[in-house]
């Protein structure tokens, strides 16, 4: 085998371990999720109450203001009617005032209902922020296990593309090139040995004689021409 194949070979087998590494990587993200979403999901549920608890009170001021402001308006009736001398505006003005009167009524009792909810919200609003802080001191440290887990897998990762680089500055760039087109995506071999037999190691397409002859030779790169890859003779 020629130095440019073993070159190569050892370059086939960093890129192998990226892949793995890779996909350990990527596997954190998943497992992460799956470490939160217990909290995650208490979180969100406190985040939807404590706007449901901002939205009725929000309601009880409508409310509040709008009673006073007709509490107002029947004030206005009341002292119309100690001005008027015709019974038929003091019938008017005192119809006006009993509607007006009605309606602050209303106002009252939804206010009271909403303020009724808006208690039971904030005491389910409370249990839940206790179960948060419950839930988080389960997660955190299985989180913080994780987190070591994936900076070490990281870790790893980045120590593979760093023997890439060093492997990578000392093959020739043509065989390189050869090498990265074959390749493509990551997860395919590039290199692939000639069984005894002269058939190509990864889709067993046995080769003519003479192209036998010259991947045993080995002093050059050549391919299978049925399925591509780059071979090399077996030791």
């Amino acid at each position: 085998m020629g130095p440019t194949h073993e070159a190569l070979l050892e370059l086939q087998q960093i890129d192998d371990q990226i892949v793995t590494a890779l996909a350990r990587v990527g596997a954190f993200e998943e497992r992460f999720r799956e470490v939160e979403a217990p909290l995650r999901t208490l979180e969100s549920e406190v985040d939807a109450l404590r706007t449901r608890v901002a939205d009725l009170k929000q309601q009880i001021h409508k409310l509040e203001t709008g009673a006073q402001n007709k509490r107002e308006r029947q004030y206005a009736y009341e002292q119309r009617i100690e001005r008027t001398r015709s019974m038929r505006e003091e019938s008017a003005a005192r119809a006006e005032i009993d509607l007006i009167r009605r309606a602050v009524d209303a106002d009252v009792a939804e206010a009271r209902d909403v303020g009724q909810e808006t208690t039971r919200a904030e005491l389910r609003l409370a249990d839940l922020e206790k179960q948060v802080e419950k839930v988080r001191a389960e997660v955190e440290p299985k989180r913080a296990e994780l987190q070591q887990e994936s900076d070490e897998a990281q870790a790893a990762l980045d120590q593979l593309r760093e023997q890439r680089t060093a492997r990578v500055a000392g093959i020739d760039r043509d065989a390189l090139t050869l090498y990265e087109r074959v390749r493509g995506r990551r997860d395919r071999r590039a290199l692939a040995p000639m069984t005894e037999e002269g058939a190509c190691g990864a889709c067993f397409n046995t080769l003519p004689l003479q192209e036998q002859t010259e991947v045993r030779r080995a002093d050059t790169l050549k391919r299978c021409e049925a399925c591509g890859v780059i071979l090399y003779p077996q030791a």
